[in-house]
């Protein structure tokens, strides 16, 4: 009997043994890493960023620039046709895929009421990003990720000028009766052609430059959506546009007159016969190509990438509440600098759906093709999203 409980000792002996060996015995010496694709499923999210952004900085075309000064609440809202923001995010283990799109439709409309009565202006706004993260750090509260991405940026503007023909035939008019004024005192009193420029330009100045005025010039300086001063100096470019149209028609008109060969009273009076024959003809002519200046659409569309690099980091407080940071930083083959932050606390109302309240900086420097974009777009954001 003690000879058989002994062996039964040594047989549960030896099984103990073998299993506290069990680990090292039953199993293989050496065992791959699991793989991502092994280790964790794929959650996503999707997300809508209600981003309630102003903006600050320049815009500038051909050389003019626009100082923006646009605030969301007073600015944006008042201006807004649409907008349309969309996030998406998926995971797998510590590898991450980022996208997000917002787009936003802008217009408005300025009353001049001058030779150019009143403009229209329209700004399409697109901005998307897309990036690849690698999760460095991921502990019970809290993770550290880096990513590297490439951030678009679009422009799209467009400046309609509505003219006011009557007052451009009514200006015409006067201009070419000034006009032929000062090319009469030319011929009968024999003034210089310097002189009778500076008449030119000064009748220019008084009568066209005048009726333009400046009211679009300073507004397109200082605009109420972000947009930039496409009409550019256009006081500058009728005034020479005009001076070519009347140099080009009084070559002609000095050319008839010099051929009389008149002189005295018969010469003033053939002289008064053949301005007044042709003074109607240049108004006329003047007042169709202003009309074609000042009743025009411009349009540009602009756009860049910028590829980055940033960190993310988030800090869970409890499985409710959380806090998270990004930040962002690069620039492109043409632009010289863009970054952004994004600081935000987070509601976790389910397992699923989420709500983010922070606040949220992008800047962008660029430079290219006679078009300036030196704006920082900055407000707070909302977000909600769900995760599966």
């Amino acid at each position: 009997m003690r000879i058989q409980r002994f062996f039964f000792a040594a047989a549960v002996f030896a099984v103990i043994g073998d299993l506290r060996a069990g680990t090292i015995e039953l199993q293989p010496k050496e065992s791959a890493p699991p793989t991502i694709t092994q280790s964790e499923p794929w959650q996503f999210t999707i997300a809508v960023p209600g981003w309630m952004a102003g903006m600050n900085g320049t815009i500038g075309i051909r050389g003019v620039n626009a100082d923006l000064d646009v605030g969301f609440f007073d600015d944006v809202l008042e201006h807004l046709d649409m907008i349309f923001t969309l996030r998406a995010e998926a995971q797998k283990g510590p590898f991450g895929i980022f996208g997000e799109v917002i787009y936003i439709g802008l217009s408005d409309n300025a009353q001049i009421n001058r030779m150019i009565n009143n403009v229209h202006e329209q700004v399409d706004l697109t901005l998307a990003d897309g990036a690849l993260s690698w999760r460095l750090f991921n502990q019970p509260r809290w993770s550290l990720d880096v990513a590297a991405g490439v951030h678009y940026t679009s422009v799209y503007e467009k400046l309609e000028l509505h003219s006011d023909p009557t007052l451009i035939q009514q200006t015409s008019e006067r201009f070419v009766d000034d006009v032929a004024a000062d090319l009469r005192d030319r011929l009968n009193h024999d003034i210089s052609k310097g002189e009778f420029i500076d008449a030119l330009k000064s009748s220019i100045r008084s009568v066209i430059v005048s009726r333009i005025g400046d009211r679009l010039e300073d507004h397109e300086r200082h605009p109420t959506i972000p947009i930039g001063p496409l009409g550019g100096r256009i006081r500058e470019r009728i005034a020479q546009r005009v001076e070519n149209f009347i140099d080009e028609k009084r070559a002609a008109l000095e050319a008839r007159i010099d051929a009389l060969h008149l002189r005295g009273e018969a010469r003033r009076a053939e002289v008064a016969r053949t301005v007044n024959a042709t003074k109607a003809r240049l108004a006329n002519q003047l007042a169709v190509r202003l009309n074609r200046s000042l009743s025009q659409t411009l349009s540009r569309d602009d756009y860049w990438f910028d590829g980055y690099g940033g960190l993310r980091f988030r800090y869970n407080f409890s499985k409710t509440f959380y806090t998270a940071v990004r930040g962002e930083v690069g620039r492109g083959v043409v632009s010289d600098l863009m970054w952004q932050v994004e600081g935000v606390v987070g509601l976790n109302w389910t397992r699923s759906i989420f709500t983010e309240v922070g606040y949220r900086a992008l800047s962008a420097d660029f430079e290219d093709n006679n078009f300036r974009f030196d704006v920082t777009t900055h407000g707070p954001q909302l977000t909600t999203g769900i995760t599966f």
